[in-house]
Parts: C-alpha cells; structure tokens; sequence
C-alpha cells in the first residue's frame, strides 16, 4: 500500500502512523481451493472496520484480484462522493458455479458508515443482473432481518475510508 503525503511527512518527523481504522484488501497468505473444483483458487482477504477484522475468500474463477480492487475502489470513491449506499464485492462467480454472490454493503449516515455482510442469492436478483452494477441491487439499510433478529453491522468514519483512499494512492 502507497502511503499518502501527510503520511510520508508524519513518518519522517518521527510521528507513530495514526492507526488503520478501515481497509479491505488481500492478504499475503497462499491461495486457497475451497470450491468443488480444484483447478479455481480463492484468494484470502481482510476488511478492518475500526477494531474489528473481518476475513472473507475471494473466488479468483472469473474476477483477479485486481478486478477486486478496482471494484472496491470505485465504490468507495462513490460513497465518499456522496452516495448514500455501495457494495463491495468479497466474492463473485457466475451464476451457473454459485448461488451467491458475498457483498459488504455499506451504507452511508452523514459522517458514519454503517457497514453489513450479505450473501445475494441470483436466484433474488433480475435477469439483467450486472455485478459492476450491485449497488444497485441493494436495499436500502436494515437493522432486523425477517425474522426479528438484529443484523450484524460495524460503523466506521467516512473520514477512515477517505484515509485509506489516500492512504492506497487512489484518491
């Protein structure tokens, strides 16, 4: 990861780097071949939000690891922008290979980030479904499932994911 400008200057001066409150990447552990056929690797990822870390495996069938980033990084770009809901993409292979595709939604409150864990079904999702289009499938933000039961969620600072931005050299 690039560090940013005010980051290189902190450093030099001898200042500790503040610390890592968001992030989503890949990790340097090998790949993995979790899935029913060999031959398609998955690639083991991390996302911090504030205390938490939150590891995921990212099929490597259809998209490289860069296609992942790349989607990340607009998304990201997008909330910061003012979107008010993106998707990032933990998890992606064709319809016909999986039921699913695994997603953080991440919805955005003013200055907060509340951020979910979500598996879209394509059997829920149209036709026409386009997976550099999956913000668009999102619903807006929920709290309880169907069921009553409180879902999961982590709220980070918009300005921690302004700062990874920055922190990657892509902002």
């Amino acid at each position: 990861m690039r560090l940013g400008r005010g980051q290189r200057e902190n450093e030099r001066k001898g200042a500790p780097p503040a610390p890592i409150m968001f992030s989503i990447g890949f990790t340097d552990e090998p790949l993995e071949y979790p899935y029913d056929d060999d031959h398609i690797p998955a690639a083991p990822g991390l996302l911090m939000l504030g205390k938490t870390s939150e590891g995921f495996l990212a099929n490597l069938g259809k998209w490289d690891k860069k296609a992942y980033e790349s989607q990340w990084t607009r998304e990201l770009n997008s909330l910061v922008e003012g979107s008010s809901k993106v998707s990032l993409v933990a998890s992606f292979a064709e319809p016909q290979d999986a039921a699913y595709i695994e997603v953080w939604p991440c919805y955005r409150d003013e200055e907060w980030v509340w951020v979910q864990n979500r598996l879209l079904s394509y059997s829920s999702l149209p036709p026409e479904f386009n997976v550099l289009e999956v913000s668009r499938y999102l619903r807006d933000r929920r709290m309880v499932d169907e069921d009553g039961n409180r879902i999961s969620e982590w709220r980070v600072a918009l300005r921690d994911i302004e700062t990874f931005l920055h922190r990657s050299g892509v902002m």
